[in-house]
């Protein structure tokens, strides 16, 4: 039979409100009197009834991570990141995979709030008013790279502008003049400030930004700013190849073509990569390829990138949503980040073509 709270006050010679102060870290308690009693629970094996504990302390212990596809690395990391730190506060993390469907996150709002949901980190939505609705039903809300237009919430980000000078830099460094950009969109906060930073890169160098480079990937798909390639490419991958590898011939065909591209998402990257290994462009030797978030599983050729730290963004996340249980008198924060650039074998310095 298992130890209750009052085995335990009997045996460490306390009153069973004196274990249930320990148990919820209540101050007033003394230093030998908490280690008493922490001994009595080692020696009986006790295990605190959770539904206890949330109704004295008016918490659930569960956070929500919002995200729009669990599979992506970087959301993956940064869940990762997150859960180690809730997990030593006793939270669990309750994993909302919405697809970036409207109604799938409204559904797992009205869930955690039912829950009682201590709070939510969120990587994107596809309707930002679902946040709102959680904010109102005062749950703390923690955004992870694209900003959740909600005031109350806080945020934890990479310096996206810098990000983007740095990739720049890195291409101008090798002797790159004629550099292109690709995302699924430039419309997303996050690509708008990667986009800036490109410009801001390429003026460095006296390069003046060529509009007929910049190729955006977004169709009628695209909700709010972000365009899941993963549905498109679940609906119609042949479709969805096709097409890329069209945008791709067309631009390795053009009369001054580029000479690297820039890649504003993983996704992108790897089929630009796939697209001119079909075509029989080697990355790194006639086109230059760099990107963001490159997965770091082994494959050949190795993505040049620049990776945000997922795993301390999401620690981060966690430590902010942790202040705002708290005290939730808190005022949000923003913390932003700097990117790391870790140079593989898909870029080098642009062949020279030697005068006919």
């Amino acid at each position: 039979m298992s130890a209750t709270l009052r085995d335990v006050a009997r045996r460490a010679g306390v009153s069973h409100t004196t274990v249930s102060n320990v148990l919820n870290n209540v101050p007033k308690v003394g230093e030998e009197t908490r280690k008493r009693v922490l001994q009595a629970m080692a020696d009986l094996q006790f295990e605190p009834n959770l539904a206890a504990k949330s109704l004295y302390t008016k918490r659930s212990y569960i956070a929500g991570y919002m995200v729009p596809a669990i599979t992506n690395e970087f959301f993956m990391n940064v869940a990762r990141g997150a859960e180690r730190v809730l997990y030593r506060e006793d939270i669990g993390l309750f994993l909302c995979d919405t697809g970036l469907d409207p109604k799938r996150e409204a559904d797992y709002i009205r869930r955690l709030i039912r829950h009682r949901a201590d709070g939510i980190v969120v990587n994107y939505t596809a309707n930002r008013r679902t946040i709102r609705d959680a904010v109102r039903a005062g749950i703390p809300v923690v955004a992870v790279e694209s900003p959740a237009d909600e005031p109350s919430a806080s945020l934890v980000c990479l310096d996206n502008h810098g990000a983007a000078m740095l990739g720049v830099e890195h291409l101008c460094e090798l002797g790159h003049r004629r550099i292109a950009v690709m995302a699924l969109d430039f419309d997303s906060n996050v690509n708008e400030e990667r986009l800036r930073g490109f410009h801001d890169g390429l003026k460095l160098h006296d390069i003046e930004p060529a509009p007929e480079l910049e190729i955006s990937l977004a169709t009628s798909e695209k909700e709010n700013g972000y365009f899941d390639y993963d549905a498109e490419l679940e609906k119609s991958p042949v479709t969805a190849h096709r097409r890329f590898s069209e945008i791709v011939a067309r631009l390795t065909a053009m009369g001054d073509p580029p000479t690297a591209v820039f890649c504003f998402d993983y996704h992108t990257t790897l089929l630009l990569i796939q697209s001119l290994m079909k075509m029989g462009i080697t990355p790194g030797k006639r086109v230059s390829v760099i990107g963001f978030d490159a997965p770091k599983a082994a494959c050949a050729p190795r993505v040049t990138s620049i990776n945000q730290p997922a795993l301390e963004m999401g620690a981060i996340a966690a430590n902010l949503l942790l202040e705002r249980i708290g005290d939730p008198a808190l005022k949000p924060r923003t913390v932003r980040l700097s990117a790391q650039l870790d140079i593989g074998d898909t870029t080098g310095p642009p062949l020279t073509i030697a005068p006919r």
